[in-house]
């Protein structure tokens, strides 16, 4: 296969050199996945208001995970890997950034010759280390791989990305190790671009499995941006009534209490057979007893006993 790398002009060593480079890179492989590299993850980040910077070494000699079952992949994309035969599938560890990030690939001194390049590729090339027949415009520099490049923001809109190593021939060196999958995240945590973030009453937070930035509220609110207030959170029914949501229905105070015997009342704080507000049309009420009552009426009004 034939890459064209753009604005270069690409010399090849001599193949006694290349020959020798190869063998020294598969040596030092060899030696590292002797040792388990073991991919530091943040398992919860808040969403940053300002775009960070990453930096992403593009060498064998460090960042290369092997156990993709639980540092090198999360989601259901693992189960597509090939492990027949306990096949080792290295890889750069995963980048997971936020939505206007910044991504800088930094490349290894030996690996400027022969001259390499990356290449954006779908998740099933990725895996099996497949070049897409489309190649120059899957390149993601316009030049060689060489001293620090910064990946444009076409590569790193929102969704999972895939890269790996390409070169204009030799070698693949993907099998390696050379390849990098990138989640960018964007958030959902503002019902417009000029409000405030969860409402101010929560965290906007991505989990490492998840896709996304979401909002996480603090009690008493709800809600997907927290701009709902749970009336039920205040703990309004007494007597070890049970409280019902009414939140969106024709209900003024938000809430519904159900009341066990023997209390009554909007807050079960009124017993069954006792004086009540209002019981009494004509006249005063009078507990009698834990469960019956009299009302003292005014004239001409006559009394009933509860």
């Amino acid at each position: 296969m034939t890459l064209f790398m753009r604005d270069c002009k690409i010399q090849f060593p001599q193949m006694i050199n290349k020959s020798i480079m190869l063998l020294g890179l598969v040596v030092l492989h060899s030696t590292f996945i002797n040792g388990k590299t073991t991919c530091k993850w943040q398992f919860v980040e808040e969403w940053h208001t300002q775009p960070l910077s990453y930096m992403v070494n593009w060498t064998l000699t460090e960042n290369i995970c092997m156990d993709f079952y639980g540092d090198c992949w999360f989601g259901d994309v693992n189960t597509k890997m090939n492990t027949s035969g306990n096949q080792v599938v290295p890889q750069i560890c995963p980048l997971q950034i936020q939505l206007g990030d910044i991504l800088i690939i930094s490349s290894e001194p030996s690996l400027e010759s022969p001259e390499i390049n990356l290449m954006n590729v779908s998740e099933a090339s990725f895996i099996d280390c497949l070049q897409n027949t489309t190649t120059e415009d899957q390149l993601l520099f316009g030049c060689k791989l060489k001293g620090m490049h910064t990946v444009n923001s076409q590569w790193l809109s929102a969704g999972t990305h895939y890269f790996i190593t390409v070169t204009a021939s030799g070698p693949s060196f993907c099998h390696l190790g050379l390849r990098l999958n990138v989640t960018v995240k964007e958030q959902f945590c503002q019902e417009s671009l000029s409000s405030e973030f969860c409402s101010g009453h929560g965290k906007c937070l991505t989990e490492v499995w998840s896709k996304t930035y979401s909002c996480h509220c603090q009690p008493p609110f709800s809600g997907k941006y927290c701009e709902e207030l749970d009336p039920c959170s205040y703990k309004p029914c007494e007597n070890n009534g049970s409280c019902i949501n009414k939140r969106g229905k024709l209900n003024k105070q938000g809430y519904e209490c159900i009341c066990y015997p023997p209390f009554t009342g909007i807050h079960c704080s009124e017993i069954i057979g006792q004086c009540r507000p209002r019981i009494c049309f004509h006249g005063n009420c009078g507990n009698i007893t834990a469960s019956s009552f009299i009302c003292e009426c005014d004239e001409p009004f006559s009394a009933s006993l509860g």
